[in-house]
């Protein structure tokens, strides 16, 4: 079985050109699911925070590397089991 998000490191914060690192494909398959738009974003808000995240609307994934990298490899484990419904992600993260 082929991994469709690579796990994320915390030097992917850093990164700069080259290709686009895995928390951004994460990012684009959670707004996917929570609908595109304001409602998108604010659902990936929502499953960061659930998946660990502790940084505020002005806190970069940069400043707090290793917490990003936690966070958005237990949301890359629960899409790679195949969970592809918003409710049922969120409420893995949350249970």
């Amino acid at each position: 079985m082929t991994s469709k998000f690579e796990p994320v490191q915390a030097d992917d914060f850093m990164k700069f050109g080259g290709d686009r690192p895995s928390y951004l494909l994460i990012e684009d398959e959670l707004m996917t699911m929570g609908g595109l738009g304001v409602s998108g974003n604010q659902f990936k808000k929502d499953v960061l925070k659930a998946a660990g995240w502790t940084g505020g609307a002005l806190t970069t994934y940069a400043q707090r590397p290793a917490i990003a990298a936690a966070s958005f490899n237990k949301i890359r484990d629960l899409l790679e089991q195949g969970i592809a419904d918003a409710n049922a992600l969120k409420g893995s993260l949350e249970g």
